[in-house]
């Protein structure tokens, strides 16, 4: 069962709003795959931990404390193995803890399929980048890919909600340069930011040769439904 509704879950489409703002009614409501449309790990987690303190749990993370402390009715037994749980919190616990495993593995799903499209981009397979991904490169655009994913760390990407992203800022004494990997649920950007004069460039003046006219942004756009990363299209601005 839980396989089929952690499914349900991970590929609903992300438009819905999060049904399920706290565990309020999670002593005495089996949640429903619904209720967690569009919620994220770190959401999921939030309400498990809402069960575990409503009946009198210490969280050893002094932030998560801090804030069920903050609640009048939380008051902590100070022995977690004299906390209990009635059969319908369990059941919600289970599917709180088999949902956010999977959500796990999916992004960790998405970080591995990111890692090879960037080892085809920099090992120029053409082949494999259309099999894979549907991608293919239109004209002037390669250089600029290959900077990009070569500066980016795909193993620091790090997310708030369902939100990820590996950014680099360089400045090398003329222009500015973002790299960026952005992550929006399924929505995935890789971005080339040609933004800026360096902060050093004071006046453009005879000591300069920069021209703000040179400033460009390339960005190359994905999505990752069932499993699977897919090319969606590459937009030119400025």
């Amino acid at each position: 069962m839980y396989k089929a509704v952690i499914l349900f879950i991970l590929f609903a489409p992300y438009c819905q709003a999060q049904s399920l703002k706290d565990c309020s009614s999670c002593s005495t409501e089996i949640i429903k795959p619904a209720q967690l449309i569009g919620s994220s790990i770190d959401e999921i987690r939030m309400l498990t931990n809402e069960i575990f303190a409503k009946n009198g749990h210490q969280f050893e993370n002094p932030r998560i404390q801090e804030f069920f402390e903050q609640d009048p009715n939380y008051k902590s037994l100070g022995d977690n193995n004299k906390v209990t749980f009635n059969a319908i919190e369990k059941q919600n616990i289970k599917f709180f803890q088999e949902t956010t495993k999977s959500l796990k593995a999916t992004r960790q799903e998405l970080t591995a399929q990111l890692e090879k499209f960037k080892c085809n981009v920099l090992g120029d397979e053409l082949d494999m980048l259309k099999n894979s991904f549907n991608f293919s490169y239109e004209e002037g655009e390669q250089h600029y890919l290959k900077d990009v994913v070569s500066r980016l760390d795909l193993d620091d990407i790090n997310y708030y909600k369902n939100t990820g992203l590996q950014k680099v800022l360089v400045d090398n004494g003329f222009v500015k340069i973002v790299y960026e990997l952005r992550i929006e649920n399924n929505q995935i950007h890789l971005t080339y930011n040609h933004m800026a004069h360096s902060e050093i460039i004071k006046d453009f003046d005879e000591f300069t040769d920069y021209h703000s006219e040179n400033e460009f942004t390339y960005n190359w756009q994905f999505e990752f439904v069932n499993n699977k990363l897919k090319f969606v299209r590459f937009v030119v601005a400025g």
